[in-house]
């Protein structure tokens, strides 16, 4: 099944739900050094969640492919091999968006741990810390300090290494991706010849529609079977969207955000093992934690570093680290510093 430009033959999105087809697209993104990855499904990361789509397309997301996971639940099927071998292999890059939540979904629906992940939310931050202009006040600084606008008396350098997460649109307008009248439209003067193509709806329609299923069906709208088109393009348009960014975050453009891509994969390694069970990311977001890169995965503790366990956290951490952000989380929202300590 595809959605074909009207202007063209050219199929703005496969959605794969046999086997056969899976296995024909695997093989046809592993051509590919890299690749953009994203889920959708009902809460995603968290308990009671259940993968519906994972959405692969190219760097340029002129292919697109959506593997309709309820159609592809068999686990042990010989044909979902060659995906679970492109999500396995280190040599091809997958680019997310806050992959936690999706590696945590492939890992309990397929026991795959995806590895060579580049989480260009990761790379945002690791850029934003290294500018001497964002740590010094900077709109992307203040992003973080802002947040903890209650603490009247916080000195400013207690917020030193701790940085609070951009959302992939939120992202994308401030880097003037998309246009400002609140929908999705994509604007890239670099890849205006495969960039944004003629959809079905507008984005600003395909949002809308969206939203409003959302408001009526929660995100248990992933579920429903055949997925309505709306929310197959919605998929497919996530993919353009963390396109659009990888282009702009690409060596040559300013502010260098992918220059150390080794030290960013193996910052992306740490984050997604930051949460990696359904029960321990359900417990960060009910902390505000997952609106925070985790301690630690910007830089690797010190080899032979002590490591404890935080008693309301329960995330392996130098202790320091983890005593500055929980306390500042504590006291953001007036609640009990928890300050016992577990051994790991």
């Amino acid at each position: 099944m595809s959605r074909r430009n009207p202007q063209n033959t050219k199929p703005l999105f496969i959605l794969c739900a046999t086997y056969v087809a899976a296995a024909r697209a695997a093989e046809e993104l592993s051509r590919h050094d890299t690749v953009i990855l994203d889920c959708e499904g009902r809460e995603l990361g968290i308990p009671g969640g259940a993968l519906s789509l994972i959405a692969i397309g190219d760097s340029t997301a002129s292919h697109i492919f959506l593997f309709d996971v309820l159609a592809l639940s068999d686990r042990r099927h010989p044909l979902l091999s060659p995906l679970f071998a492109l999500l396995r292999r280190t040599d091809i890059v997958k680019v997310v968006w806050d992959g936690r939540a999706d590696f945590c979904e492939i890992a309990e629906t397929y026991g795959v741990l995806m590895e060579g992940v580049l989480d260009l939310q990761l790379a945002e931050v690791a850029q934003r810390a290294r500018s001497p202009h964002s740590r010094k006040g900077g709109v992307r600084a203040r992003h973080t300090v802002g947040y903890f606008k209650k603490l009247k008396d916080e000195p400013l350098a207690s917020f030193d290494g701790i940085h609070r997460l951009f959302g992939l649109e939120q992202c994308a307008r401030f880097f003037q991706l998309l246009r400002g009248d609140g929908g999705k439209d994509l604007v890239s003067p670099r890849l205006t010849p495969s960039f944004p193509r003629i959809l079905a709806f507008t984005p600003v329609e395909m949002a809308a529609t969206v939203m409003a299923m959302h408001a009526d069906q929660q995100s248990a709208m992933w579920m429903q079977r055949p997925l309505p088109s709306p929310l197959l393009h919605y998929a497919a348009h996530d993919i353009e969207l963390i396109a659009l960014v990888l282009d702009r975050f690409a060596p040559g453009q300013r502010g260098d955000y992918l220059t150390a891509l080794p030290d960013l994969l193996a910052m992306s390694a740490r984050y997604m093992q930051a949460s990696p069970t359904r029960e321990l990311r359900a417990l960060h977001v009910r902390l505000d934690l997952c609106r925070f890169v985790p301690l630690d995965v910007l830089k690797a503790p010190s080899a032979g570093a002590t490591r404890l366990k935080e008693a309301s956290r329960r995330q392996s951490l130098v202790r320091l680290s983890l005593c500055r952000l929980c306390d500042l989380l504590a006291r953001r929202n007036a609640e009990v510093i928890v300050r016992d300590w577990l051994e790991v």
